[in-house]
């Protein structure tokens, strides 16, 4: 593709050329009608001039004070051709050659020199004279009207077309080339600062949020590229802090249960067990690996909602249906710790319009959260309440360790009120982060208090 620079300085050049080549060409047809017109003005005075110096007698003429008559060549001088006819086309007098165009009109015919030329009239009454020159009383009839043609080579006048064409020919590109000149400082001049900010932006780094250029110091139609670039490397710069704190946070989520898992590796194999301990070890074992599984698919999930590639179907829920699968995945929890969790049946039924599986994500997290923190012997409830075609869901449990600016938190991933790491991995703080997601997702709306 051509670069900026060869575009912006043939376009200068070309649009300079042509307005130079169409105004050069306008001013040279002025040039031509004016020349034209100021001919063709002189060779129809020349006529006018010799017909006025024509007098007649009888059916003889004659040049005023020159007792000639018809071929007389004693005209007064005159630089061409000339010609005089009368009323019925008929010669009557003419100069050397000049009968050659005595049926010709006005404009651009060929000379008796064979020499391209112009010709002019003027047609008029000769005035009569009597005898000893007295002027005759008789009035003029038709047949004292004569009509004089002057005819000259236009070669002066070609000549003069040829030099202004020389001239505005030369101008023309004489401005094209000036042209070039100024247009190449010009590109050098626009293009600077376009060179400038696309060195700041090949020099700016992952660890910048801002490229060095600032937008103040640019011309106002490159501020737009100067800010969204910014606004880019800030994004950029978010993302890439955000991918180094997710990667640090994964990494130390999986080291907890993995260390957790090789301790109780190591202690099955401290010594010689029975079956029965290495069984233990084992299921202990196999219990830190499934909830790492589930907080690896709860990163790939959250991963896939973040990149808008996680599909949500539009189908109508029964909420006491997706509550009392909910509830019993978290019953046995429950009965050991003495929590107390609603039943479901007694719940009236309600309706949500969304994805189901993502329903009954959400409800297990969320149940699964209210009982794990719980205290032993604390009682988990569920209240839904409809509102015309809306509703909402409320779990609660007491959680008398969180404080108010602890629970703003509570959806943000990775993060745990009380800062330690289970050694099983089940607990990441991805759950209500999950949620958050998977309910905006469906048009819903997820709210910690």
């Amino acid at each position: 593709m051509i670069s900026i620079r060869r575009r912006l300085l043939m376009g200068t050049v070309l649009a300079v050329a042509l307005s130079s080549a169409v105004a050069s060409g306008a001013a040279w047809f002025s040039v031509r009608v004016h020349l034209i017109a100021a001919a063709d003005t002189d060779l129809q005075a020349d006529a006018q001039r010799l017909l006025s110096q024509l007098r007649r007698r009888g059916e003889d003429l004659h040049w005023a004070g020159m007792g000639m008559g018809m071929g007389n060549a004693t005209a007064p001088s005159l630089d061409g051709w000339w010609v005089v006819v009368d009323s019925r086309g008929s010669m009557r007098l003419s100069s050397a050659d000049g009968a050659a165009f005595a049926q010709a009109g006005d404009g651009p015919v060929d000379m008796p020199d064979g020499k391209p030329g112009r010709i002019g009239h003027a047609t008029g009454t000769v005035t009569s004279v009597g005898g000893r020159g007295r002027w005759d009383t008789e009035t003029p009839s038709g047949n004292d009207t004569f009509t004089c043609l002057v005819g000259r080579a236009d070669t002066a006048l070609h000549s003069t077309l040829r030099a202004v064409a020389w001239a505005l020919g030369t101008a023309t590109a004489v401005a094209a080339i000036l042209a070039g000149f100024a247009a190449l400082v010009l590109v050098r001049t626009v293009i600077r600062p376009v060179d400038r900010i696309a060195q700041a932006i090949a020099a700016s780094k992952p660890e910048d949020d801002r490229i060095a250029v600032d937008a103040d110091s640019v011309p106002r139609e490159l501020r737009g590229i100067v800010e969204r670039a910014d606004a880019f490397l800030a994004a950029a710069h978010d993302l890439l802090q955000r991918e180094r704190r997710t990667a640090g946070n994964i990494a130390h989520e999986l080291r907890t249960p993995l260390a957790g898992l090789a301790a109780t590796i190591d202690h099955a194999l401290a010594r010689e067990r029975a079956g029965a301990e290495y069984r233990q070890a084992l299921v202990r074992s196999r219990a830190v690996v499934t909830d790492t599984i589930h907080m690896v698919e709860r990163l790939l999930l959250l991963t896939r909602l973040e990149s808008g590639r996680e599909p949500a179907r539009r189908e109508n829920i029964n909420i006491e249906t997706a509550l009392m699968a909910a509830l019993a995945g978290v019953s046995a929890e429950a009965r050991q710790r003495g929590i107390m969790l609603p039943d479901a049946l007694k719940i009236p039924p309600h309706h949500v319009v969304g994805d189901p599986d993502h329903l009954g994500l959400i409800l297990r997290n969320l149940l699964d959260n209210a009982v794990s923190h719980a205290t032993d012997g604390a009682a988990v409830t569920v209240v839904c309440e409809q509102y015309g075609a809306d509703g909402s869901l409320c779990i609660a449990n007491p959680a008398p360790t969180l404080s108010p600016d602890q629970v703003a938190h509570l959806a943000e991933p990775f993060w745990r009120g009380d800062g330690g790491r289970g050694a099983t991995g089940r607990h990441a703080g991805l759950g209500l982060a999950l949620c958050r997601r998977l309910a905006s997702l469906n048009g819903w709306e997820l709210v910690c208090t």
